[in-house]
Parts: C-alpha cells; structure tokens; sequence
C-alpha cells in the first residue's frame, strides 16, 4: 500500500499540475503551467508548429473522487481552446488518472444540473463536474488529448 498522498490543497493542485504537464510534453506538446493563482489557465498547451494552442484548469484530487467543485465563474471560462482536466489519485496505485472535457460541456453540464437542482428545492452549492458513467469517454479524452496536432 503507498503511503497516504498530503493533505495540504495546494501541494495536492501543484502535483495534479505538474502531472499534466508532464504527460502533455510527454507526448510531444510544449506546456506551460502558470504562476500559482492564475486566475482561470493552468496549463497553456501548444504544438511544435504553434498552429494549435489549448488552455487547460486542472482540478485536483488527493482521492477517487467522482466529482470535483469547479467555481461559479464556470460559465466565463467558455472558450473553444479551454478545457479542463480532472485529476485523481489513486492510493492503491500510486498513481494519478485524469479525465478531460471540454469547457463548453462542462458548463452545459454544471447549469444543467444546477437548474436541475434548483428545480427540485435544493439549496444552491458550489457547482460541481460529475464523472457519472461515462467515465472511458473522458479518460480517453484526455488520452487522445493533442495527439491530431
């Protein structure tokens, strides 16, 4: 069993940043991770050629969470080039596992349920993307992330 990942929330964000970033250049791509506190990109992507450009906030977890809060300022970070990259650790397996979704469907998505939510009677609270069941389509996302570029 691996040893049980920091609890400190910005330890845990930096490690999910630097996760991405890693198997992004991995494949080829030149990343950029922002300065702590960047408001809204974490990740700026682009392809050797520089014909191809993304923005990526990676939302970070210290467990397999199947949700993660994404901020009330969802709906302003739509943009064809954004993208958010949800990361988990896995404790059983040392490792971390990301999904990816692109902003417009993450805010579709979070108003959605969120008016679901209010029409039910349900207190408003920090809007959340859900992994639901379709968890491979997201992986593979991320997967596949860059690799036409």
């Amino acid at each position: 069993m691996s040893p049980e990942p920091t609890k400190d929330k910005s330890l845990i964000g930096a490690a999910g940043v630097h996760f991405v970033v890693s198997e992004l250049s991995v494949r080829g791509l030149i990343t950029l991770p922002t300065i702590r506190n960047t408001a809204g990109t974490d990740v700026v992507v682009v392809s050797k050629d520089g014909n191809w450009h993304a923005n990526l906030q990676v939302k970070t977890s210290r467990s397999k969470v199947k949700f993660w809060p994404i901020g009330t300022q969802y709906d302003s970070w739509v943009n064809k080039h954004n993208f958010y990259v949800f990361v988990r650790y896995l404790k059983e397996e040392a490792r971390f596992e990301a999904f990816l979704e692109s902003s417009e469907k993450v805010a579709q998505w979070a108003n959605e349920y969120m008016k679901h939510e209010k029409d039910i009677g349900h207190a408003p609270w920090a809007p959340c993307w859900h992994l639901r069941d379709l968890g491979d389509r997201f992986r593979e996302q991320w997967h596949s992330f860059g690799s036409e570029q």
